[in-house]
């Protein structure tokens, strides 16, 4: 990260004081070569002028260059409480909180530094999401993780972390890369290249790739599952014979078992989604549970079931109320129970929220990422 740091921020500001003028100067011109040095410099500087909000932030960057992440996140708490609009110094904060093993606030932290702007500076973007994309894949939210990544790929980034990291979000495979055996690498270096190639809008090397995955790579775990997310968009039959390979290859791939069990409701057999998908429940990690009890309250109300699909989808609400989706599909589960005042109110917070999160999104859970 030693050669993001001084591109990372705007150049220092002048200062009154010559005394920390020279402090300054001096700490700027070590930053790239001697981050403890210019650590150091930075916080006399900053004893002078503590209201010097870009200080604390060189300062959090300098001593994340010296591997103190501790005492980096303080300092970027520091200039971000004095400056809350400056993106990047959110994104830094996220970094070195994920050094300390907070990955929960590490991502928020990232997320807001991207939604303040970070794209100034394409080499800092990368290395803040590709950060927030592993974090993601190791909590298993591999659908975010993608997310983080596209961007990436569509503008053409095709580093080895962006291409191998999407291996692992398309795989749904919630381990580092350090983690696994060459053989799987390998396994994951392939699925990577396809989804990167398919995200960057390059449908021939595409195909081809994910032709070779299933080709080499059949009875590996998450390789079915990728390609049926790749089969989504063309042929939603030919995706759903996909999953149901995951499934019977790897009857642990919860993943799988959800997108299943959507794509089922989707084309109108609901028993059978509602039977893969309180199977996906019992394996998904708690957090994400929402997403089966709303795919599961879809299925409900599509077999006719009114009053389970309530069920379902209130209990998503209660662990995703952010999430206009789910007040989409249970509006019109009151609806159909004859609940008009419950189906105006979720219709109505439907409409808030996307209007603030995705106002050409069409309503919809699940679906690939890849899209």
């Amino acid at each position: 990260m030693r050669f993001l740091v001084l591109l990372a921020f705007a150049t220092l500001a002048s200062a009154q004081n010559e005394s920390f003028e020279d402090l300054a100067n001096r700490a700027q011109s070590l930053l790239d070569t001697r981050p403890s040095e210019a650590a150091t410099l930075l916080q006399e500087a900053l004893k002078l002028r503590p209201d010097w909000a870009e200080g604390w932030m060189y300062c959090g960057a300098a001593l994340y260059q010296s591997d103190r992440f501790a005492e980096a996140t303080d300092a970027f708490r520091k200039g971000i409480a004095l400056a809350p609009g400056k993106g990047t110094a959110w994104a830094f904060l996220g970094l070195a909180e994920a050094e300390l093993d907070n990955a929960d606030q590490a991502i928020a932290d990232i997320r807001k530094g991207e939604e303040l702007g970070i794209t100034a500076n394409p080499q800092f973007e990368s290395a803040a999401r590709v950060k927030a994309a592993q974090l993601l894949v190791r909590s298993s939210s591999f659908d975010e993780g993608m997310a983080q990544l596209a961007p990436l790929a569509k503008r053409g980034e095709d580093s080895p972390a962006v291409q191998e990291t999407m291996g692992l979000c398309s795989l749904a495979v919630p381990q580092s890369l350090p983690e696994l055996t060459p053989e799987r690498r390998a396994v994951v270096d392939l699925a990577g290249k396809a989804a990167w190639n398919l995200v960057s809008q390059r449908p021939g090397e595409a195909a081809e790739a994910y032709r070779e995955l299933l080709a080499k790579y059949d009875a590996e775990p998450g390789v079915h599952y990728a390609y049926g997310l790749y089969l989504m968009e063309t042929d939603l039959g030919a995706a759903l014979v996909e999953f149901k390979k995951e499934v019977e290859k790897n009857p642990k791939h919860w993943p799988a078992m959800i997108v299943m069990g959507s794509t089922e409701t989707r084309q109108g057999d609901a028993e059978a989604a509602i039977q893969a998908l309180r199977q996906g429940l019992k394996l998904m990690p708690v957090k994400y549970r929402w997403i089966g009890h709303a795919e599961l309250g879809r299925a409900e109300l599509t077999a006719g079931s009114v009053d389970p699909a309530i069920t379902e989808l209130e209990s998503a609400l209660r662990q995703a109320a952010g999430n206009p989706q789910v007040h989409f599909f249970l509006a019109q589960a009151y609806r159909r129970a004859g609940r008009k005042a419950d189906a105006q109110r979720e219709t109505a917070e439907f409409e808030k929220l996307k209007i603030q999160q995705d106002p050409l999104g069409v309503p919809g859970l699940l679906g690939s990422t890849l899209k």
